[in-house]
């Protein structure tokens, strides 16, 4: 299938500029320039999961920005000194920039943000990892002037610029805006916050937990918020509702950057986002030029390559690699930290992992789930991403029922009378598995639990909504999840250890609620290992901290995966110029952020 897929793809592949210094006639906000994409059908995916996800990321400015060679670079701050004696950083601000509606973005936005919004913990998120030095207390950021603000820390932060590129995606609200909601927030005046809140987005909200999230975290879904973005939200009525069928993200006046030749960015007038229904009609509205982008499937891809030869509009795709480790549908994450004492020994057994891993047809299980265009694989890092190994890529994939029945009695189980293994005292062991109802992994379980039983594993299985799965998961009472909410691994273990390590996140169900006083063995090295990487500033150092962390996953194999990850295949209209290819899909890199598109154009 991957030879067949890179066939097809190398055909349809076009060369595209990399940066904004795009042809000296490339049209910058004229009449007309209008990029429409295929958003997804909010009426079936749950907004609370998704967040928006195709919106913010190609939004978002941050004081810092990754580019296509994982480098951190410059953003809304143009240079930043690091004082190693008195742990701290100084940023220097943009001259110049405005929010969108002309009010100056200066260094007290920066400031103001944290100190009042992280700190009190308005925007629901506080104080990000990247603002916590090694004994987890927070940083000290106070300003110098209006273009110049400081960041200091209890201990040294030596990748506090790459983590804070990573963890907080902004660092920054318009003051102007907040100050007197938050204010009313802080001295407990409830219902004068929700009324400045409602005359401000025009939405009602139901107490200043949900007014604080939603204005001051997602605070890219309403038109009446500045931002700094290349693009803003519409205010027109019938355009800003992004939950509706259609909404616009109109060109930002005031956006500070500007391509080699000295041209106001973006180049586009405006992004159109209207609901695409399903696939069939993704493809159509491709093909026929309605819709100049949409991410496909890769089992679409051959579809568009030939249905573009019929239909006269030539579409280009882009394959960017997934950093997740394997398909994060077929992922199966056990508990390591559930409470029941029986099965927290038996999940921290190799053999009983190994022997649920090697218990699955995988090639037999992709080819039903996939119609043959994944393969089977295992949760480890893909080809061409920090810590590969093929040997890692095929641990534990062969199919052997009996072996893995004997892996199963090493591990301690006794088989029972009624086929189906138990506990070696006699009680009954049952795999209780869950998913969120909105990911549909009831086929995906249906196919495993014939494989499991087969092998002597009973297995039960229930969906879930998004709440639910939350709170189970920051209580650590989820036992299995398949398809979880937070599937293992990304660019950077050291940056975005959250899927990795334990204790970093409070929605990672194959570690729940473990931290480093619960935890045993190697996740505790595991642990440990993190924070020597804290406080190490030697590059050579650090990476091989790094790789012993990774060496440890491989190891263990904490996590299971029975699917190959598929690329992100990119489907654009060939007018849209500047989309770069052969990039990679990640949080890290603001998954489409980095993408930039406030440098794409439009040439018929």
């Amino acid at each position: 299938m991957k030879k067949i897929l890179s066939l097809l793809l190398a055909a349809a592949l076009t060369l595209s500029l990399a940066a904004c210094g795009g042809p000296k006639d490339a049209p910058g906000g004229a009449e007309g320039s209008t990029l429409v994409y295929g958003s997804a059908d909010y009426t079936r995916i749950n907004p609370a999961m998704d967040e928006h996800c195709e919106i913010n990321a190609l939004l978002f400015n941050g004081l810092t920005a990754h580019d296509g060679d994982n480098q951190v670079t410059p953003g809304l701050a143009e240079r930043w000194e690091y004082d190693e004696e008195t742990c701290t950083y100084t940023f220097h601000i943009r001259d110049g920039i405005k929010w969108h509606d002309g009010e100056p973005f200066t260094a007290e936005d920066c400031v103001w943000f944290y100190n009042v919004v992280c700190l009190n913990k308005l925007d629901s998120k506080g104080v990000r990892n990247c603002h916590k030095d090694a004994n987890g207390d927070p940083a000290v950021v106070e300003k110098v002037d209006d273009t110049t603000f400081t960041v200091t820390f209890g201990t040294p932060k030596y990748d506090f610029i790459e983590a804070l590129t990573v963890d907080l995606k902004w660092h920054y609200a318009p003051k102007h805006i907040f100050e007197d909601i938050c204010q009313k927030i802080l001295d407990g005046d409830e219902a004068g916050a929700i009324a400045a809140g409602k005359e401000l987005t025009g939405v009602e909200f139901s107490d200043t937990g949900a007014l604080g999230k939603e204005t001051l975290y997602y605070f890219w879904n309403y038109s009446g918020i500045p931002t700094l973005n290349p693009y803003v939200l519409s205010t027109e009525d019938g355009k800003n509702n992004i939950k509706g069928e259609y909404y616009e993200f109109v060109r930002n006046p005031y956006y500070w950057k500007t391509d080699a030749n000295g041209q106001q960015l973006p180049y586009m007038d405006k992004i159109v986002y209207t609901t695409v229904q399903n696939v069939d009609q993704t493809l159509m509205l491709l093909l026929d030029g309605t819709v100049d982008y949409q991410t496909i499937a890769v089992q679409d891809a051959p579809t568009v390559l030939e249905a573009e030869q019929t239909s006269g509009t030539k579409i280009n795709l882009y394959e960017w690699a997934g950093a997740e480790w394997g398909s994060a549908a077929h992922q199966v994450h056990l508990n390591l930290g559930i409470a029941d004492a029986n099965k927290n020994a038996l999940f921290n057994n190799a053999d009983f992992r190994q022997a649920m891993s090697i218990c699955v047809d995988r090639e037999a299980l992709a080819s039903a789930l996939t119609d043959g265009w994944q393969e089977g694989g295992q949760a480890a890092p893909q080809e061409g991403t920090l810590g590969y190994s093929e040997e890692w890529s095929k641990k534990w994939t062969e199919y052997d029922v009996e072996k893995a029945k004997t892996l199963f009695e090493s591990a301690g189980l006794v088989m029972g009378s009624d086929g189906f293994y138990d506990f070696a005292d006699g009680s009954d062991f049952e795999l209780n598995i869950v998913s969120v109802a909105e990911l549909n992994a009831a086929e995906t379980f249906s196919l495993l639990d014939t494989y499991y039983r087969a092998a002597g594993i009973k297995c039960n299985f229930r969906d879930y909504d998004r709440s639910y799965i939350d709170n189970e998961l920051m209580a650590g009472s989820l036992e299995c999840m398949l398809y979880p909410v937070t599937p293992i691994g990304d660019v950077s273990i050291a940056l975005k250890p959250n899927s990795m390590v334990p204790g970093y996140a409070t929605n990672v169900a194959w570690y729940g609620t473990m931290k480093k006083d619960t935890a045993t063995g190697d996740l505790l090295e595991l642990i440990n290992l993190k924070e020597e990487l804290d406080k190490t500033a030697d590059a050579d150092a650090r990476n091989e901290i790094v790789n012993k962390m990774l060496k440890l996953h491989e190891e263990n194999q904490w996590t299971l995966g029975y699917v190959a990850a598929t690329p992100a295949i990119h489907a654009v209209n060939a007018r849209i110029h500047n989309f770069p290819n052969s990039l990679v899909w990640s949080d890290i890199y603001r998954d489409m952020g980095i993408a930039r598109c406030q440098c794409w154009y439009i040439q018929e």
